[in-house]
Parts: C-alpha cells; sequence; structure tokens
C-alpha cells in the first residue's frame, strides 16, 4: 500500500499520536470529562449529559465486544502478513493478531456517534476531523486496510445507536426489564 510511504519517516510521530489518542485506554479520560462537563452544567437534576455517558459507557461495551467476537469470527490478517513486513511502521506491537474491524476506529466510532448529540456545529466539526485523522494514522502505521477503518466506525456507530433507549432509561434511574410481576 502506497498510503504508508506518503508519510516520511522523519514524521511517524504525528500518526503514532493520533492512534495513541484514539485508543480505547483513553475511555477513562472521557467518562471523567463528560462528568466534569455534566458538573459545571447543571447540579442535581438528570441532563442530556447523563444520557452521553451511559450512551458512551453502554455503546463502548457492547461495541468493544462486538469487535472482540469480529476480529475473531472473520481471522483476517494484518496488512504487514500479507503485503510483507515493510509496511509496518507503528513503534508497538499490534494489540491483535487480527485486523476486521480496528479497535481504535470502533473506539472512536463510539465517541462520535455519543457526543454528537451534545454538541454543537463546531464540536461535530472536531469529532468528524478527528475520526478521520485516527483512521488515516492507522492506515499510515500499517496497522489495518481502509475496510478494517470503516467497518470499526460502523460498528461503534451502531452499538452506540443500538443502546439509545436503553441509555435514556439508565439516565433517568428507570429499570432496564420494566415492571416484576
Amino acid at each position: 500500500m502506497t498510503i504508508q510511504r506518503a508519510l516520511p519517516d522523519g514524521w511517524i510521530w504525528l500518526p503514532e499520536i493520533l492512534s495513541l489518542l484514539g485508543s480505547y485506554w483513553g475511555a477513562p479520560a472521557i467518562v471523567a470529562l463528560i462528568l466534569v462537563w455534566r458538573r459545571m452544567q447543571v447540579r442535581g437534576r438528570s441532563t442530556p449529559l447523563d444520557v452521553t455517558l451511559c450512551r458512551f459507557v453502554l455503546g463502548l461495551a457492547l461495541a468493544l465486544a462486538g469487535a472482540a467476537i469480529s476480529k475473531a469470527m472473520f481471522a483476517l490478517p494484518r496488512p504487514f502478513v500479507v503485503l510483507g513486513d515493510a509496511v509496518y511502521r507503528a513503534h508497538s506491537a499490534p494489540d491483535s493478531r487480527y485486523t476486521m474491524p480496528s479497535g481504535h476506529s470502533v473506539y472512536v466510532g463510539v465517541l462520535v456517534a455519543a457526543l454528537w448529540p451534545a454538541l454543537g456545529w463546531a464540536g461535530r466539526i472536531g469529532l468528524l476531523v478527528f475520526a478521520a485523522a485516527v483512521g488515516w494514522s492507522r492506515l499510515v502505521l500499517g496497522a489495518h486496510f481502509p475496510m478494517d477503518v470503516i467497518a470499526g466506525l460502523a460498528l461503534g456507530g451502531a452499538c452506540t445507536a443500538a443502546v439509545g433507549s436503553w441509555a435514556k432509561r439508565m439516565a433517568r434511574g428507570v429499570p432496564m426489564a420494566g415492571p416484576k410481576w
């Protein structure tokens, strides 16, 4: 793939940083930021940020489970296995043997879908730019094929959308299972 060679070696730090920022290991920081943001806005009552937080947490749990199952089910090799070691430019070892879907893109898909309703147009554009930058970083580093990134974004967004009604119920303190008879 020529995309790995489009970026000079001296600039490899840029996709490395973007991949670091787009890693699901940042999820606790996102939860903390949403909690701080909520506290700054309204005290003592349910807010749309409660729904955002629940959507993020539930969506991420479902999406990461879906990604793990998908990686095991498809068992598609990473680009460096197919195209040779020269395409892998990351300094760290990949976190799994399989490529479909990109875990970074799954996480970013959840982040975008969860935060989208809570942000204005500038925040939404920022989210889209961030998602594109993280996806680009995974390609440039040779960790994924383009379809892996697209599938990851779609899976993350779909899982977050799927838990939307649960997130609203959780944020309002309504039991998930309904009344007991």
